[in-house]
């Protein structure tokens, strides 16, 4: 089998399903209701804004993201909200998480981040978000972030490198893995998936140790800072193993 032939078998392999009907939107539908009666008026709605939204999800190791959008007349700026939200979610029960900026917990069966969020003024749909481990408020634009990822044209090769970490068991936030895999590809041509995940691991190998990766919503994010070095010594080395492998069913399986 040729190699784009077999990485997209794999491909499809892990696909998951979503629209209507579908277990993502049906938590989704089921968490709206104890979200509106904790923000109450000050809610503007709640959404997908991670890889079900973007269109990179692959089974096996895929969070549903979910924005809490909460309008610039909230009283409380984000680090509060993400306190006030935390401990409501913990009362009810759901067993929530700490996590970068967003709070995790399982709902039937399904890993879920929401991610509480308010709104700034002047209508950009900016946001205000809470970095829990550099404990500071910041600023971004999750439209900014699905717009990006979805006109990239690289959705194939995300997706494979999101299958090729999960089976190393290998820390890489999917934000920064998406931002990663567009830098890598930036000057390439698209659907030769393939050669372009050859080109991505090289990018892992050789670039990611030491550049910086930004939000492109906000160039003071620095979505790489969400790495540990010892975590991206880890890619680095999975990486330059798989670039010595001549077969790909030993790179993803």
């Amino acid at each position: 089998m040729l190699p784009d032939a077999y990485v997209r078998s794999i491909l499809a392999k892990y696909e998951l399903p979503g629209g209507e009907g579908s277990p993502a939107e049906l938590v989704s539908a089921d968490l709206k209701k104890p979200i509106t009666e904790w923000a109450g008026r000050f809610l503007l709605g709640v959404r997908f804004c991670g890889s079900y939204a973007k269109g990179t999800r692959v089974m096996g190791a895929t969070d549903i993201d979910l924005l809490v959008s909460l309008g610039p007349r909230t009283p409380l700026d984000a680090d509060k909200l993400y306190e006030r939200f935390f401990d409501f979610l913990k009362r009810r029960g759901l067993n929530p998480r700490r996590q970068s900026v967003s709070i995790g917990l399982q709902h039937h069966g399904l890993a879920v981040d929401l991610i509480p969020a308010r709104q700034e003024w002047g209508g950009s749909n900016d946001h205000r978000i809470f970095q829990t481990e550099h404990q500071r408020v910041t600023r971004t634009n999750f439209d900014t972030h699905l717009k990006v990822v979805k006109e990239s044209d690289v959705i194939e090769e995300i997706r494979l490198l999101k299958i090729w970490r999960n089976l190393r068991n290998l820390r890489l936030p999917s934000f920064c893995l998406e931002l990663a895999v567009i830098d890598a590809l930036r000057r390439h041509a698209h659907h030769q998936p393939a050669a372009n995940m050859e080109v991505v691991l090289q990018y892992l190998k050789d670039i990611l140790p030491g550049a910086p990766i930004r939000d492109p919503a906000n160039f003071e994010n620095r979505v790489s800072d969400d790495l540990l070095k010892h975590e991206k010594v880890a890619i680095a080395e999975a990486a330059a193993e798989s670039l010595k492998r001549a077969d790909w069913a030993k790179i993803v399986w």
